[in-house]
Formats: structure tokens, C-alpha cells, sequence
């Protein structure tokens, strides 16, 4: 049995030792090096012509409230953005107060960096008097205090406005009203029976305020038909105007237009001005008629409904070779054309369907090679929605 070697396990930590000993001499013998500060951090840098700075805050507890009062600034302002300095900050509640002490509350994210800006909040929906500011926010723990300030996208001087400007030739003003509700709707109506004649396009001006269109409606005589125009935009900033309205069916007689719409917060009581195209007179219906004989002449009775009449030729008239018809007084639509001849078959010939009032088809040749004698002319047709009742003629060559 050999000896025990106490010494076995000193001489097996020998090496780690003496490396352990060579790595603090090394580190001895370097000068100190103190830890670097971390860098400050970069402020907030981003294009800031044209904004005014209206007012700033440092925010001072957990939960702090500060009002920023912008009333005594001149001008109006359209956007807004935050700007968050020196620490991180929780917003809680951001509210603008308008002239008109409506108020708008943005959706604006709830935590902000050091150094970082809110997108641009647009107020609703355009330049707008801001009366204040109120602001509830809280420093975040293990920063310091925030600083806050509100910008605004100043937008010129309230006074001065530029009336809406375009060629209004042509045009005749149909009416005007004044907006009298901002929270509530305001409805008014503007008759236009009693102008004579037609038109055939509209267009609204807005003025002295901005405006929330609600409805546009349009009621044409006789009948009574409502017809709202589509793709008309549901805000309009103060001196715009519409695009050009068509109205459906070439020109009509409008009876009256009614108007649902409110002012917007900040701004004053807008006036609504209804313009609406005036065709000039058309000249009176003219064409060549040597050689052509009127076979007959028929009123249309019916409106929506549609209406039939036979014009009796007969061989005292003779034999034709051609045909046209001419449209007088109003519109008409026509559904149906049958030409009966004797001792042949009917023929119907293939007619544009709608004609507009003063104008005639092209001239129909009668089939077969010679002259036909018309037993008679069946016509079914319809007057369009907002004239008055077409006059047809049938002439024959």
C-alpha cells in the first residue's frame, strides 16, 4: 500500500495560479480609463417654416394639467403638432377649445420619446381660431421633467380673405343662405320655379366660413321629381365652389333645391350661394322642306306612361319613296315605329330613340324599288321627365 500524497491537489491548482497572479500584473500595469458619459441626446430636428410656436410647458408631476392659451394670436391655423423635449412623457389628454368653444380632441399616440414630435394633427376640417389648449400628462419614471410645445401651421391673417373668383357667364344666381347651425343641421330651401327657363348645370359657392354638406337635393317640375347628384365632397373650405353639376336629361326646369348642412367648429356662420347654368335660347327648328309632304301630326300625351297614335296616310296621299320625322316642343322618347303599306308587308324601320326637341331623323328609305303606298303610321312614344308634351310630325318624299 503506498503512501497517501497530501500535496497531490496544491500541485494540480499550481497553473491556475500562477495565471490567475500573470493576469492582475498585466492589469496593474494599465493606466485607469473611466467610463465614457453616454452622449447627449439629439434633439428634435424637422422643418419648421411656417410654424409658429404657440406656447410651451414643462411638465412638473405624475399627473400634471397646463393650458396653453392661443386667442391672442392673430391668424388662423389648420394643423398642429407636439414637440417632446428633455424627457419621456405620457400624454393623458390633449383637448383644443375653439373661438366658438367647440372643442376637438385628436387621437395622438400616448407615450412619446425624448425628442420626438406627433405626426401633424389636421383640425377639422381646415383653418380654424383656436381660443386654448389643455394639456394632461405625466413624466415617466426614472426621467426628469418633459418639456412640451405646441405648434401651428399659421395659416395668414384672418382678415384677409379672397372671394371665390370664376367666369360666370352664363350663369344666373339662384339663391343664397346663411348656415345658422354649427352643432346642429341647418335646412333651407331655395325655390327656383319662378325663373323662366331651363338649365342645365349647377354649381355652389361657399363663403365667409367653412361647411359640412349634409344633403343636396334637386326637385324638378312639373312632376315633382327628387334627383341628389353623387361624388359632391361633404366638406368645403370657405370661397370654394362646387365642380359643375350635370343635371340628368339635358336641361330641366328645377322647381326647388333643398340644402342640409352645418357650419364647423371655429369658424363663423357660412353663406351658400346656388348658381345654375342658363342655355341660350335655341333658334327655331329650320329645314328644307320642298318636295316633302306632311303625312301628319300627333301631341304626346303621356309623360312616364307611354302613348299611342296612328297616322292614317292612304292612297290619296299617294305613293312615297322616303320618309323623316320631326321632334318639336319638348323631348320624346320613341319606343315604336311601324310603316303599313298595301299589299305589303310592315317594315319598321331602325330609328335612333331619343330626339331631342327642333331636330328630325335622318330621311328612311322605304324598302322595294319603286314608290309605296302608306296605309298608315303607328308611332308609341313618351315625353322625358321635366319638359313639357312633344310634337311629332311624319313628312313624306
Amino acid at each position: 500500500m503506498r503512501p497517501r500524497d497530501s500535496f497531490a491537489p496544491m500541485r494540480r491548482a499550481l497553473p491556475i495560479l500562477i495565471a490567475l497572479s500573470a493576469m492582475a500584473t498585466t492589469a496593474a500595469a494599465q493606466p485607469y480609463a473611466p467610463a465614457r458619459p453616454a452622449p447627449p441626446p439629439v434633439r428634435a430636428v424637422w422643418d419648421s417654416s411656417g410654424w409658429e410656436m404657440l406656447g410651451e410647458r414643462t411638465v412638473n408631476g405624475r399627473v400634471d394639467r397646463d393650458t396653453i392659451a392661443v386667442g391672442r394670436y392673430e391668424g388662423r391655423y389648420n394643423k398642429l403638432t407636439l414637440v417632446v423635449t428633455d424627457s419621456d412623457l405620457e400624454l393623458l389628454e390633449f383637448k383644443i377649445t375653439f373661438a366658438d368653444r367647440t372643442t376637438y380632441e385628436p387621437r395622438v399616440q400616448q407615450f412619446f420619446r425624448e425628442n420626438q414630435r406627433t405626426r401633424v394633427i389636421d383640425l377639422p376640417p381646415g383653418e380654424s381660431i383656436i381660443q386654448k389648449v389643455d394639456l394632461k400628462y405625466r413624466n415617466l419614471p426614472g426621467g426628469g421633467n418633459a418639456k412640451v410645445q405646441v405648434w401651428g401651421f399659421k395659416t395668414g391673417p384672418a382678415v384677409v380673405v379672397r372671394r371665390a373668383t370664376w367666369d360666370n357667364r352664363g350663369w344666373v344666381k339662384l339663391g343664397e343662405q346663411t348656415v345658422d347651425g354649427r352643432r346642429r343641421p341647418d335646412s333651407d330651401t331655395i325655390v327656383v320655379g319662378r325663373y323662366e327657363g331651363r338649365f342645365s348645370k349647377l354649381t355652389m359657392v361657399v363663403e365667409d366660413s367653412d361647411l359640412e354638406l349634409l344633403d343636396f337635393a334637386v326637385t324638378f317640375g312639373p312632376r315633382g321629381e327628387t334627383w341628389r347628384p353623387s361624388g359632391i365632397g361633404h366638406y368645403f373650405r370657405e370661397n370654394q365652389r362646387t365642380r359643375v353639376i350635370d343635371l340628368p336629361g339635358d336641361e330641366r326646369i328645377i322647381q326647388k333645391i333643398d340644402l342640409r348642412y352645418r357650419n364647423l367648429p371655429g369658424g363663423g356662420r357660412a353663406k351658400v350661394e346656388i348658381w345654375g347654368f342658363k342655355e341660350a335660347p335655341r333658334p327655331a327648328f329650320s329645314w328644307d322642306q320642298r318636295g316633302w309632304t306632311m303625312l301628319g301630326e300627333q301631341t304626346v300625351n303621356g309623360r312616364g306612361r307611354e302613348d299611342a297614335d296612328r297616322i292614317v296616310v292612304g292612297r290619296d296621299f299617294g305613293k312615297f319613296e322616303r320618309l323623316t320625322l320631326v321632334v318639336l316642343d319638348s323631348d320624346l322618347e320613341l319606343t315604336y315605329f311601324n310603316i303599313a303599306f298595301r299589299g305589303g308587308q310592315d317594315y319598321q324601320p331602325p330609328v335612333t330613340h331619343y330626339f331631342r326637341e327642333g331636330t328630325r331623323t335622318r330621311v328612311i328609305d322605304l324598302p322595294g324599288a319603286h314608290r309605296r303606298t302608306i296605309k298608315h303610321i303607328d308611332l308609341r312614344y313618351r315625353n322625358l321627365p321635366g319638359g313639357g308634351k312633344a310634337r311629332v310630325q311624319v313628312w313624306g318624299k
